[in-house]
């Protein structure tokens, strides 16, 4: 481990991410923030004051002091993934979702972001709110547009389905949520997340292509963070992939780096998630620094910033820490507006 990723390593554990208060931001950056899960950015203080409005009754052995934030590296992507035991199980109620969507759309703004792409599941939303998938959809767009406009911001909701054998039924019932509400232009893209070792159905890679051709959407699938090179180049060979999220083992197959560089397919880096989930060990460089000598495009994201208790002005300091430079940085706000799939940033 260098001295870079030991300092980076050893910041992990420091007050900041105990104190349950953002570090101040002091780059002046602009920035556009292209992955980052709605759930997974909402202040653990809107959290527990939510949880107390709805009368959440949590799981028997979840401590939310401890289980809800994650400040230490991980020993798998499971374990990092305990605090949506409980984060899947709110909102209940309307207003709490605008609670939700203000609080994200704050947490944003307060670390420079001027244009963000929101991943959201409708299909649980609508579950819990016991709506129509057509209505759950309609109050996600007036929710977080309402926030934005607020905070001068601009933003586009993705639309994400989960790996497993009811996948592609989710995504036709989205797509057609979708259609039903006139096609809105606030929603701006389509993404698969889960388990990568989950199977999916074998018609789910089509319905994504027909969405990206027929609706115009733009495709982002969570690949390779578990250490599966194979789920990366399916991304791109199957899904026809715009963005990739995370894509670190990417990094073990100069063929697949090649492919992804010729066909200016953009990998979301997440710096601070990839090394608290396990993606990137300690003693490890982090993939980025082979994504920049291959000429592969990237972008730097927060993926779940609450839950780190970090935000995207953090893993930007991350990326320094992992060799990036301040010019490069300085231009990662460009290189957002590039690979984003809002309209008319350039």
């Amino acid at each position: 481990m260098n001295q870079c990723q030991y300092d980076f390593a050893r910041s992990l554990g420091d007050s900041h991410l105990h104190s349950g208060v953002l570090p101040p931001v002091t780059q002046t950056f602009e920035r556009g923030e292209l992955h980052v899960h709605m759930n997974g950015a909402i202040p653990a203080a809107t959290i527990r004051e939510i949880l107390s409005d709805e009368a959440t009754e949590l799981p028997t052995d979840f401590v939310i002091e401890k289980d809800l934030i994650r400040s230490e590296p991980c020993t798998s992507l499971a374990t990092y993934l305990r605090p949506w035991q409980v984060l899947r199980l709110f909102p209940k109620k309307r207003e709490n979702l605008d609670r939700i969507s203000q609080a994200v759309v704050a947490g944003l703004a307060g670390n420079g972001v001027r244009f963000a792409e929101l991943r959201s599941s409708v299909l649980y939303l609508a579950t819990l709110q016991r709506c129509s998938l057509t209505q759950a959809l309609e109050h996600l767009i007036e929710s977080t547009r309402h926030a934005a406009e607020q905070f001068g911001m601009r933003r586009g909701l993705i639309m994400t389905v989960t790996r497993g054998d009811y996948a592609a039924v989710g995504l036709a019932a989205l797509l057609q949520a979708y259609r039903d509400l006139g096609e809105p232009d606030d929603v701006v893209g389509l993404d698969l997340a889960g388990d990568e070792e989950i199977p999916y159905p074998a018609e789910l890679p089509s319905l994504f292509r027909e969405a990206k051709e027929r609706l115009g959407l733009g495709v982002t699938i969570h690949a390779g963070e578990t250490g599966r090179v194979d789920n990366v180049r399916a991304a791109v060979e199957l899904f026809g992939a715009d963005r990739i999220g995370h894509g670190t083992a990417a990094s073990q197959d100069p063929a697949l780096l090649e492919l992804l560089a010729a066909r200016d397919i953009c990998i979301e880096v997440c710096p601070i998630s990839n090394r608290l989930t396990g993606a990137v060990p300690v003693n490890q460089a982090h993939p980025l620094q082979e994504f920049r000598r291959r000429g592969v495009p990237f972008v730097i994201c927060s993926d779940n910033p609450a839950i780190h208790q970090r935000g995207l002005a953090d893993d930007y300091a991350a990326a320094m820490s992992e060799g990036l430079t301040a010019d490069e940085l300085d231009r990662q706000y460009a290189t957002a507006k590039r690979y984003s799939f809002l309209e008319g940033l350039n």
